[in-house]
């Protein structure tokens, strides 16, 4: 790693320290930040460490050592100082946690190559290697970032990510504004601000990632529902990954066959150590969703397209890859399978959020006319 020519991080391992260096990054435009964690037997990301580059300098900050990190959410959540990050998803999530917000305004990097025609999903090293010509060694990727001292490897991996990290932003940027690409960079992530804010709150919208849950009858959606969000608050309190609560089959039995007794509890595939310490809850659950009258039940699941509706969201895709070939972009990107689907069941009646800004011009009003020209229904298949 030496010949990658890195600056000696300046470790910060105290509040004092945090406090007094964040009035520093307060006076900065931007940021490149990144973060190590561990997340096996978790629901929360355990952070290892905290990397945050200007052009000249690096630090790692020690989350172990950290209890007070106002002045640094206030760096996070500074109008004037963009905040870099590649695949942010996961570093929004451990910044939340720790300090209570997320970051923005946000620039990702790792969006910005898909834009600027790099290619989907690019990853970090493959990024730096395409753009600056300089490949970084990915030997400290799966390390234990919990463990202390890190390893002069973890350290040098550590520092390299977000040293070339704020490397690769001016480049991209030129390009994208070059391009008047960079309004939808800008737009995408406070889409993804706003999706990472309300993940921690939304916990009754937790039902709708059940498997098959729209094959269940709107009663027991009902009662999906609440065990769902049951599910949701009790891996967050044993900080547990939510199958070693229950599993998705598990809640889909307990609220297609309306559990009554502990017996029962078992059958539909809850663990014994759950029902152990959960069985008094989650029997109430049911009984009290089983009793609610329909106007306090949620939003019905949607069903699986109709063949015909699945046949005119084959026909929107191939549109959508024309769209995208012709500016250089990943189809995905450019519109989704989700935002396709929604598309086509609101049939022109509404566009999708996500469809609206600048997607409409780009490739939204082109879909929207070949809705208008089809007469296929967007009915809800009944498989």
């Amino acid at each position: 790693m030496s010949m990658l020519n890195l600056p000696a991080p300046q470790w910060v391992e105290s509040d004092d320290a945090l406090a007094q260096i964040c009035q520093q990054w307060l006076q900065e435009a931007c940021l490149a930040l990144d973060t190590e964690f561990v997340r096996m037997t978790t629901f929360y990301p355990q952070p290892g460490l905290i990397q945050v580059a200007t052009l000249e300098d690096c630090w790692l900050i020690d989350p172990l050592a950290i209890s007070d990190w106002q002045p640094f959410a206030d760096v996070l959540t500074a109008p004037d100082v963009v905040k870099i990050f590649h695949a942010c998803a996961e570093d929004l999530e451990v910044c939340r946690r720790l300090c209570g917000v997320v970051p923005q305004p946000l620039f990702d990097t790792q969006l910005a190559m898909a834009l600027a025609g790099e290619g989907s999903s690019v990853g970090f090293q493959k990024a730096v290697e395409s753009l600056l010509g300089i490949a970084i060694p990915k030997e400290a990727t799966r390390s234990d970032w919990l463990k202390r001292p890190l390893s002069d490897v973890q350290i040098d991996y550590a520092t390299a990510d977000v040293y070339f990290l704020r490397r690769l932003y001016p480049g991209l940027r030129e390009r994208l504004e070059d391009t008047g690409r960079l309004v939808w960079l800008q737009e995408e992530a406070e889409r993804t601000v706003q999706a990472a804010a309300e993940a921690e709150t939304d916990l009754k919208a937790s039902y709708r990632r059940v498997k098959l849950g729209w094959k269940l009858r709107p009663l027991e959606q009902n009662i999906l529902q609440s065990l769902s969000e049951w599910r949701e608050l009790e891996a967050r309190r044993l900080d547990v990954p939510r199958n070693k609560v229950a599993d998705d089959q598990t809640l889909w039995n307990l609220a297609r066959f309306k559990a009554r007794n502990r017996d029962q509890l078992s059958k539909a595939g809850m663990r014994s150590n759950i029902i152990r310490e959960s069985a008094r809850e989650v029997l109430k659950r049911i009984e009290v969703a089983l009793g609610q009258p329909p106007e306090q039940w949620p939003e019905a699941l949607t069903r699986p397209l109709s063949i015909s509706a699945g046949n005119l969201m084959k026909t929107l895709k191939k549109k959508v890859v024309a769209r995208a070939e012709e500016l250089q972009v990943p189809a995905e990107i450019l519109a989704n399978k989700k935002m396709i689907e929604a598309l086509v069941r609101a049939r022109g009646k509404t566009v999708p959020e996500p469809l609206q800004g600048w997607r409409y011009s780009v490739i939204t009003q082109e879909l929207t006319v070949l809705l208008e020209q089809s007469t296929d229904p967007a009915e809800e298949s009944d498989e």
